[in-house]
């Protein structure tokens, strides 16, 4: 599935934002086309260092007036906060989607408190664990096979 994001009248800071939104709403493989009246690179150069290994960039146009860039998903994220918050238990749902990571994705959690349980449970699995902290009390944590 492709998907355009315009951001030609956006900042630079909005822009990292949306995409990180977008790549959080994205499955693997998924992928977004980057519209852009500026060239892209000082933004993926951000994303890349923000999010490592978890999409592909390919420029598609490089200006001089509209630049273009296809950002494919390279993650399974599943978000526990909605299911948590109705009192339910997300470990059956991150477990189905950590055994679907192939070589060269990751997995991302999304939840409401540092899933500090899950980094054992994964790590036995081969699942290196790094997690940060997102705003009002939410963590995204980051399992990479390998």
């Amino acid at each position: 599935m492709t998907t355009e994001l315009d951001v030609r009248t956006e900042d630079a800071a909005a822009i990292v934002t949306r995409l990180e939104d977008t790549l959080d709403r994205m499955s693997p493989g998924d992928t977004v086309r980057l519209i852009s009246s500026a060239d892209p690179r000082p933004t993926r150069d951000e994303l890349a260092e923000r999010r490592v290994d978890e999409f592909e960039w390919a420029a598609v146009d490089d200006g001089p007036d509209v630049w273009t860039a296809d950002i494919t998903s390279r993650t399974h994220v599943v978000d526990a906060r909605p299911t948590l918050a109705a009192g339910g238990e997300p470990f059956d749902e991150i477990m189905r989607a950590a055994g679907q990571v192939g070589h060269g994705e990751v997995l991302v959690v999304l939840a409401p408190f540092d899933p500090v349980p899950l980094h054992g449970v994964l790590g036995a699995q081969g699942f290196s664990y790094d997690s940060s902290p997102i705003g009002d009390g939410d963590f995204r944590a980051v399992f990479r096979l390998g």
